[in-house]
């Protein structure tokens, strides 16, 4: 009897350390496509602090969904992820080492370091602009042209960057009202132009009744103004320090999106319920659109997804420094060590 209940015990044993290498096996088999197949799981993870630009919403649902199935963890990363702050203090919570990595856009990151190469970037999320300028037509907005004179709604945030470099290369004399992010000045009429982006703002408008033909619709993607959105910054110290978790963080992140955009509908149920435990006001059509447009911002079919463009970064270095700030033209393997 004894040696009955001993081969038991050893058989109940290796039952239970057995399930813990069927779960992982099954948690990281996935096609080809994915790299989390091949990342080694380490149990000595490295704790990560990554700091998104805005409220939990659908531009965001790679990062969650590579949380969401343990990406990160397979890579050896232990990703915290911290609430947004207002854009001037995201870069100090990077100097004080509050902050490990910050989603930001590349214009700020470039005028972070006009007085020494401070952030590095070190993935790319968007490799297009998504910023349009809308005019209603019902108020003489038909052209370019029209913008002059007229009062322009511009974000307080440094998302403005590219429309004010707009309205400089195309030389329009414009009253700039500071706006938040909200529509309601450029739906009440008070002002006659406003910036937003496609892939939120705009779909807001047409949720609210204005329809695309009332519209007069500025893409500045297609006007010269090309500059990609979001990428991830850390400080060029912490990338001296830490370049293969930050190569890691990346790899991560880009199976995250892929496997959003391969399971939509769960990506979207994540990204809801993310919303609704912050007490975010969700609406469910709306993520649907914010992330179908993510997905044209992220797989452009010249670009590789999650790195940086090298003449995409000439281009928003050589606009910057002709319309707007004379800032310190670092090269490109300077701002983007490793690619």
């Amino acid at each position: 009897m004894r040696f009955l209940r001993l081969t038991l015990m050893y058989l109940v044993l290796a039952l239970l350390l057995a399930i813990p290498a069927c779960r992982s096996k099954r948690e990281g088999d996935y096609s080809d496509f994915y790299q989390s197949e091949s990342a080694v799981p380490t149990n000595d993870l490295f704790v990560l602090r990554y700091r998104q630009k805005w409220h939990p919403q659908a531009q965001f649902a790679g990062v969650y969904m590579a949380m969401d199935k343990d990406f990160y963890r397979q890579y050896g990363i232990d990703l915290r992820i911290q609430p947004h702050t207002a854009d001037s203090l995201v870069f100090s919570t990077l100097y004080n080492k509050n902050t490990d990595i910050a989603q930001m856009d590349i214009l700020s990151g470039i005028m972070e370091n006009k007085n020494g190469l401070k952030v590095v970037n070190i993935g790319q999320i968007s490799q297009k602009s998504s910023q349009l300028l809308i005019g209603k037509r019902s108020r003489g907005i038909n052209s370019i042209e029209d913008f002059n004179g007229k009062k322009i709604g511009l974000w307080r945030t440094a998302s403005h960057y590219v429309s004010r470099i707009f309205l400089a290369k195309e030389n329009l004399d414009m009253e700039i009202v500071p706006v938040n992010w909200s529509i309601n000045l450029f739906t009440s009429n008070a002002i006659e132009v406003i910036n937003v982006m496609r892939f939120n703002e705009y779909n807001q408008m047409l949720q609210a009744g204005l329809k695309e033909e009332d519209l007069f619709i500025a893409d500045l993607s297609e006007l010269g103004c090309n500059i990609p959105d979001d990428g991830f910054f850390v400080t060029k110290e912490f990338y001296d320090q830490h370049s293969d978790i930050c190569k890691r963080f990346v790899s991560a992140t880009m199976d995250g999106w892929h496997y959003a955009f391969a399971h939509p509908e769960e990506a979207l149920d994540l990204v809801m319920t993310l919303m609704r435990k912050e007490s975010i006001p969700a609406s469910r059509s709306h993520q649907k659109w914010m992330f179908n447009e993510m997905r044209k911002l992220i797989l452009l079919p010249d670009r590789i997804p999650g790195k940086l463009n090298k003449q995409d970064y000439l281009r928003a270095v050589s606009l910057l420094q002709e319309f707007y700030l004379p800032v310190k033209a670092y090269s490109f393997e300077e701002f983007c060590p490793g690619d």
